[in-house]
């Protein structure tokens, strides 16, 4: 019982402010792009599908589960344009507990990204979609329950909801600056061009009411700082790739830093192209005062498979004995980002 007491302490607070309803999110933070910012829509890829799943808290309780899909693709633009159009859509589910709270939330991102020069562009971005949240209380085990000696569940549980679902409208903006050292190329084949990307995005912007109380609480604002680049080492096959995301909500806040070490396997074949390129990544991701994780991604051609696991270093250790969640991305682009098609668009 001693163990539980941490994890049943965040379970308090978790219900005791669910007004502040903060957004899910995800260690490899890079695979959705589009809970970023929604200026992110057609930066690095001409296309781009992800999806991406996440458990937590499987060692202590029922797991808190997340689903996330997200496409977003660049529009065909015109030779001579200065800069060209986006979209992305994306959805995401979200289970969590013995209450079955679900956050489910879908939209589309427009993005105009315009060219500074033949290696850079600076973009903004329009996110608009729809929210749902509901719970079920039926789970849950209350204080009014106790009869003195044990847990009566026939016992009213002295809690009165308004609702038990939720919908709601959002709306989000962003903007971003790109930058590839190979963009425009068409006559060199390089696996490791210097990249980087910082942006920002700001989400729910009207605020929306985001309660099952019946009381006027609204769902905090939340802005996103974020970036991330890919430096060659040297002229061979390896690469560094940190990156970082800032995300503050109402009063929380989280910060979250990496750093990967890239290797290409085997490089694309400038002839014959039978050899489709494939690199593997390695590195830690640590998010501040909360955990450590281990992160790795394979990339085969047009396909990569990414694979996360967190170590629990907060108070919740105790009752988690470290162990915090694990994340699996399955992500595809177009064209080929290891040949030299894939350097012409960005």
């Amino acid at each position: 019982m001693r163990k539980l007491l941490p994890f049943l302490s965040l379970s308090g607070l978790l219900i005791a402010t669910g007004a502040t309803a903060q957004d899910i999110h995800f260690t490899q933070y890079q695979m959705q792009p589009l809970l970023q910012s929604p200026a992110m829509a057609g930066i690095g890829h001409d296309l781009r599908a992800v999806l991406q799943h996440r458990n937590q808290w499987g060692s202590v309780t029922t797991p808190f589960k997340t689903t996330a899909f997200s496409y977003d693709m660049q529009m065909k633009q015109k030779r001579g344009k200065a800069g060209f159009l986006a979209f992305g859509v994306n959805f995401f589910s979200d289970n969590a507990g013995d209450a079955k709270l679900r956050s489910s939330q879908g939209g589309l991102s427009v993005a105009y990204h315009i060219k500074t020069g033949q290696n850079s562009t600076i973009g903004a971005g329009l996110f608009g979609g729809f929210g749902q949240r509901s719970i079920d209380p039926s789970g849950l085990q209350w204080g009014e329950q106790y009869n003195g000696s044990a847990y009566d569940p026939t016992l009213a549980t002295g809690e009165s909801l308004a609702a038990t679902s939720i919908t709601f409208a959002d709306l989000g903006l962003g903007g971003t600056w790109h930058y590839n050292s190979a963009a425009g190329a068409n006559d060199v084949v390089t696996n490791q061009s210097t990249q980087a990307t910082i942006g920002f995005g700001y989400f729910h912007v009207t605020r929306p009411s985001y309660t099952f109380l019946g009381a006027e609480e609204q769902l905090y604002a939340k802005m996103v700082l974020h970036g991330n680049a890919r430096f060659s080492l040297g002229e061979g096959n390896s690469a560094i790739v940190p990156s970082f995301q800032y995300t503050k909500q109402g009063p929380s806040s989280e910060f979250m830093i990496g750093a990967m070490f890239r290797y290409v396997l085997t490089p694309t074949s400038k002839v014959t192209g039978i050899n489709k390129g494939s690199a593997l990544s390695l590195g830690p991701v640590i998010r501040a005062k909360d955990a450590i994780a281990i992160a790795a991604m394979l990339e085969q051609g047009r396909f990569a498979l990414g694979f996360s696991y967190d170590l629990n270093t907060s108070g919740l250790k105790q009752a988690s004995n470290g162990l915090g969640a694990f994340e699996l991305a399955i992500r595809f682009v177009n064209p080929n980002p290891f040949t030299n098609k894939a350097k012409s668009r960005d």
